[in-house]
Protein backbone atom coordinates (compact mmCIF):
# COMPACT_ATOMS: atom_id res chain seq x y z
CA UNK A 1 0.00 0.00 0.00
CA UNK A 2 1.28 3.25 -0.91
CA UNK A 3 0.82 6.51 1.16
CA UNK A 4 0.95 8.60 -2.23
CA UNK A 5 -0.84 7.38 -5.11
CA UNK A 6 -0.57 8.90 -7.96
CA UNK A 7 -4.11 10.24 -9.28
CA UNK A 8 -5.33 9.35 -5.61
CA UNK A 9 -7.62 12.35 -4.28
CA UNK A 10 -6.31 14.11 -0.92
CA UNK A 11 -9.14 12.66 1.05
CA UNK A 12 -7.98 8.98 0.34
CA UNK A 13 -4.39 9.88 0.79
CA UNK A 14 -4.91 11.72 4.12
CA UNK A 15 -7.23 9.17 5.34
CA UNK A 16 -4.36 6.17 4.31
CA UNK A 17 -2.02 8.59 6.22
CA UNK A 18 -3.55 8.84 9.29
CA UNK A 19 -3.93 5.42 9.52
CA UNK A 20 -0.30 4.77 9.47
CA UNK A 21 0.33 7.43 11.83
CA UNK A 22 -2.18 5.98 14.12
CA UNK A 23 -0.22 2.16 13.61
CA UNK A 24 3.40 4.23 14.76
CA UNK A 25 2.80 4.35 18.23
CA UNK A 26 1.83 0.26 18.29
CA UNK A 27 4.90 -0.70 15.94
CA UNK A 28 7.23 1.48 18.66
CA UNK A 29 6.11 -0.38 21.55
CA UNK A 30 6.05 -3.52 20.23
CA UNK A 31 9.96 -2.60 18.78
CA UNK A 32 10.26 -1.63 22.30
CA UNK A 33 11.49 1.69 21.47
CA UNK A 34 8.54 3.38 23.02
CA UNK A 35 9.92 3.69 25.98
CA UNK A 36 10.93 7.56 27.37
CA UNK A 37 8.89 8.48 23.98
CA UNK A 38 5.44 8.37 25.23
CA UNK A 39 4.77 12.00 25.00
CA UNK A 40 6.31 12.28 21.61
CA UNK A 41 4.35 9.04 20.62
CA UNK A 42 1.13 10.74 21.70
CA UNK A 43 1.93 13.53 19.17
CA UNK A 44 2.07 11.47 16.23
CA UNK A 45 -1.23 9.45 17.04
CA UNK A 46 -2.95 13.22 17.30
CA UNK A 47 -0.73 13.99 14.07
CA UNK A 48 -2.90 10.92 12.58
CA UNK A 49 -6.49 11.73 14.14
CA UNK A 50 -6.01 15.08 12.69
CA UNK A 51 -4.96 13.64 9.32
CA UNK A 52 -7.93 11.86 9.30
CA UNK A 53 -10.28 14.22 10.82
CA UNK A 54 -9.05 16.66 7.00
CA UNK A 55 -10.05 13.45 5.34
CA UNK A 56 -13.52 14.16 6.33
CA UNK A 57 -13.62 17.68 5.42
CA UNK A 58 -11.94 16.84 1.95
CA UNK A 59 -14.27 13.51 1.01
CA UNK A 60 -17.78 16.17 1.27
CA UNK A 61 -17.62 17.53 -1.97
CA UNK A 62 -20.88 16.61 -2.17
CA UNK A 63 -22.47 19.16 -0.28
CA UNK A 64 -23.69 22.73 -1.33
CA UNK A 65 -21.66 25.30 -2.39
CA UNK A 66 -21.29 26.94 0.79
CA UNK A 67 -20.58 23.88 2.77
CA UNK A 68 -18.24 23.00 0.38
CA UNK A 69 -16.38 26.06 0.51
CA UNK A 70 -16.21 25.39 4.85
CA UNK A 71 -14.68 21.85 4.24
CA UNK A 72 -11.79 23.05 2.03
CA UNK A 73 -11.33 25.26 4.51
CA UNK A 74 -11.18 22.96 6.92
CA UNK A 75 -9.40 20.57 5.12
CA UNK A 76 -6.59 22.55 4.89
CA UNK A 77 -6.34 23.58 8.59
CA UNK A 78 -6.40 19.95 9.66
CA UNK A 79 -3.81 19.03 7.47
CA UNK A 80 -1.55 21.92 8.69
CA UNK A 81 -2.14 20.83 12.35
CA UNK A 82 -1.58 17.44 11.34
CA UNK A 83 1.19 18.08 9.70
CA UNK A 84 2.71 20.01 12.77
CA UNK A 85 1.75 17.91 15.54
CA UNK A 86 3.43 15.00 13.30
CA UNK A 87 6.85 17.28 13.40
CA UNK A 88 6.82 18.12 16.71
CA UNK A 89 6.03 14.59 17.81
CA UNK A 90 8.65 13.16 15.45
CA UNK A 91 11.19 15.62 16.17
CA UNK A 92 10.87 14.75 20.33
CA UNK A 93 11.69 11.24 19.69
CA UNK A 94 13.94 11.97 17.27
CA UNK A 95 16.20 13.75 20.70
CA UNK A 96 14.68 11.11 23.26
CA UNK A 97 16.24 8.22 21.47
CA UNK A 98 19.66 10.90 20.60
CA UNK A 99 19.64 11.92 24.20
CA UNK A 100 19.18 8.62 25.80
Amino acid sequence: MAIFEIGASAASTGLNLGLVLLIVPVLAEWAKVRKGSEKAYAWIAAGGVSFILASAFGASGTLSTYAASAASSGWLLFDAVGFILVLVGALMALYNSVSG
